[in-house]
């Protein structure tokens, strides 16, 4: 039903899972051969990091959870109910033309 191509937010993620992965993977060589505050450091920075990214993952999948959510109901709303579908359709146009009406006559 819907083409689905890549977001703003999907590429911030993307860029956030590499930066995760990148940082990770700075923790680790860094077992062996730096000191304890190096290592120290790389795990807060990493730590934090994957707290960030979680943050991001879990509230964009609520948002664009209830949004399709929102999209599937409306959609078979209307594939019961077209006729209904049709008249809110018109309804919403007669207000937002009554809307703009009114904007562009309180302007002059």
């Amino acid at each position: 039903m819907f083409n689905r191509t890549p977001k703003n937010e999907d590429i911030d993620i993307n860029q956030d899972v590499s930066q995760l992965a990148d940082t990770l993977d700075d923790l680790l060589k860094s077992y062996g051969s730096k000191t304890k505050d190096e290592v120290d450091g790389a795990r807060s920075r990493a730590e934090a990091l994957l707290k960030e990214t979680r943050a991001k993952l879990h509230g964009r999948n609520r948002v664009t959870q209830a949004a399709k959510d929102a999209g599937d109901h409306v959609d078979s709303y209307v594939r019961d109910k077209p006729w209904h579908g049709v008249g809110i359709g018109t309804a919403l146009g007669v207000f937002v033309g009554a809307l703009i009406a009114t904007t562009t006559t309180s302007r002059h």
